[in-house]
């Protein structure tokens, strides 16, 4: 793996001299052709078709009233937008800050996945590759295209990694899977955790291939307790204990359910049953938390994991919440997918479209489709209109746009199922619709495919048997 890492280390550096040979040159020319066309762009200055311009083509529904909305009722079934980037300035908003100690786990990277991103151009590049990291533990169902959407990748990438190397279709639970994006969000490196004695490696090749290489290990793996309390936080005294920050991951996405990790006070104990690799008697980094028990304020909480990869409470319930595929009561039509490399129909440039509209008549009712805290409800008029984000634990998010009415406020809970406002036609639209976006770690996947958190998370009755027997194990290893 050292072995690995440093040719690895060395590729990268070697592609960051010519990157920045290239830069530097780029930049000369830049600004070279910038000042011999300065007076002729001064001189013949073009003219711009302002984007009202734009949208008075794409239009074709009753008169709006003030606030951007069609007659109540009115369905369109070809309406969409082409500015939902969030990126204009909110003429109206009301907006919580959710505590980063919530959701946020922002972690320095292990010390062999460092040396794996040396070398990067520059420090503003290296920033962008450390969010561009992601590592999951899979549980049973996982497909490659569950796991890498994640990260917001679509499905041609597993489809091309599963045509080289097929054995990418059997993943089991409790293997994990380290990746890496690169500067135009595609996949660049990916480690797979196929056991305690192998690891696989894909790596891409200037010409878009991925090698494989298989490493057998010959380091020895130790399960042991981990025992401490809370210092300063949370994160930093698990980290006290040599956790790094893909196994603090799995414990807060574990535990995120039961309750915020800024509840923890100073002096609060927990325990851990970990499973880890040594190589030469040093951590590798390598590892697997298979259960922690936490006591705050006079209360225990549990997380154990059972055969299936999941995580669940000693009574096997499960930790994660379930979601609806569809944030409304009633299916609707489609009048305008998911789709990533879009274009608009007068500029033909590449506008993204993040998210799917539901054509539905003005006032029909919105929902959540899980438990959630109200992150933001504001009003754009040049873009989104009025716009709702809700925020569902620590990796996920929906954000709802074109509405006509919210009927909640910022930092209010909501459960599933109930309403949160009422669609509509507002801001730059083509016609009453609602457009609906389901972001992980921040990245818009499509609503309509994507893995849904807590779905078919529950136990077998056999599995349970198994999971209560290994529980009151767990419990009397993590007794305080």
């Amino acid at each position: 793996m050292t072995q690995h890492v440093k040719l690895a280390r060395d590729r990268r550096r070697r592609k960051s001299r010519i990157k920045a040979l290239i830069f530097f040159c780029a930049i000369v020319c830049i600004v070279a052709g910038g000042i011999l066309s300065l007076k002729d762009t001064v001189e013949h200055k073009p003219e711009k078709m302002p984007e009202e311009t734009v949208y008075q083509t794409l239009q074709n529904e009753p008169e709006n009233n003030k606030d951007g909305e069609t007659a109540a009722g009115k369905e369109d079934i070809d309406a969409t937008s082409y500015d939902d980037e969030l990126s204009d300035k909110d003429d109206e908003v009301d907006e919580i800050k959710i505590n980063p100690n919530d959701f946020d786990l922002s972690e320095p990277l292990p010390a062999e996945a460092q040396s794996a991103i040396d070398g990067l151009l520059d420090a503003v590049d290296q920033a962008k590759r450390i969010t561009d990291q992601f590592n999951h533990s899979v549980v049973r169902g996982d497909t490659l295209k569950d796991v890498l959407e994640l990260s917001g990748l679509e499905d041609d990438t597993s489809k091309k990694l599963i045509a080289s190397y097929p054995e990418l279709k059997n993943l089991k639970p409790g293997q994990q899977l380290y990746w890496i994006l690169d500067n135009e969000n595609d996949l660049e490196y990916m480690n797979w955790l196929v056991s305690e004695k192998e690891e696989r490696v894909y790596e891409r090749k200037e010409d878009g291939k991925f090698v494989r290489q298989i490493i057998e290990k010959k380091s020895i793996w130790k399960k042991e307790v981990l025992r401490g309390s809370v210092s300063t936080s949370f994160r930093a005294s698990l980290r006290s204990q040599g956790l790094d920050g893909r196994q603090i991951n799995q414990l807060i996405t574990a535990l995120q359910w039961q309750f915020s990790m800024n509840k923890l006070k100073k002096g609060d104990d927990f325990a851990i049953l970990i499973s880890r690799e040594y190589l030469e008697n040093k951590l590798t980094g390598q590892g697997n938390v298979e259960a922690i028990h936490i006591k705050s304020q006079g209360k225990s909480y549990y997380a154990i994991q059972a055969e299936n990869g999941r995580y669940y409470s000693r009574q096997g319930e499960t930790l994660g919440k379930g979601f609806s595929r569809y944030p409304i009561q009633r299916q609707a039509r489609v009048s305008s997918p998911f789709n990533p490399k879009r274009r608009h129909p007068v500029t033909k440039r590449i506008r993204p479209h993040k998210g799917v509209d539901f054509a539905l008549p003005t006032g029909t009712p919105v929902i959540a489709p899980a438990d959630a805290i109200v992150e933001k409800v504001a009003y754009q008029a040049g873009g989104a209109g009025r716009y709702i984000i809700l925020r569902h634990g620590r990796e996920y998010q929906t954000v709802y746009m074109h509405l006509s009415r919210p009927l909640v406020r910022a930092g209010q809970s909501v459960k599933r199922g109930e309403r949160i406002a009422l669609s509509g036609n507002t801001g730059i639209s083509t016609g009453a619709h609602l457009h609906y976006e389901f972001h992980i770690n921040g990245r818009p996947v499509n609503p309509l495919t994507v893995k849904l958190p807590g779905g078919n998370s529950g136990m077998q009755d056999s599995e349970r048997r198994v999971f209560l027997a290994r529980a009151k194990s767990v419990e009397r290893q993590l007794k305080f």
